[in-house]
């Protein structure tokens, strides 16, 4: 498994409160702070909006700044979801 367009769209396919919480627990599967966390979930709107808009280079930019350890946390993570 690994994180692309597809996986966005697993992500976008949810409804807005498994959404949330989708994101908090991804967030802390890679080590976000918990407010950082909590900031982004507070504008689903936009956090859908991004998500639709990624293309294949800001995924890969997105993982590479991440890190492999973090890449596969979360992935990982998605798994159990």
């Amino acid at each position: 498994m690994q994180i692309d367009k597809t996986t966005l769209d697993r992500l976008l396919s949810l409804d807005d409160q498994t959404l949330a919480r989708t994101i908090q627990a991804l967030a802390q599967a890679a080590g976000i702070d918990k407010r950082s966390a909590d900031a982004a979930v507070s504008d689903l709107r936009h956090v859908r909006a991004s998500l639709s808009n990624a293309s294949n280079a800001d995924i890969a930019k997105a993982t590479a700044m991440l890190g492999e350890e973090r890449v596969r946390a979360l992935l990982q993570a998605l798994g159990k979801m």
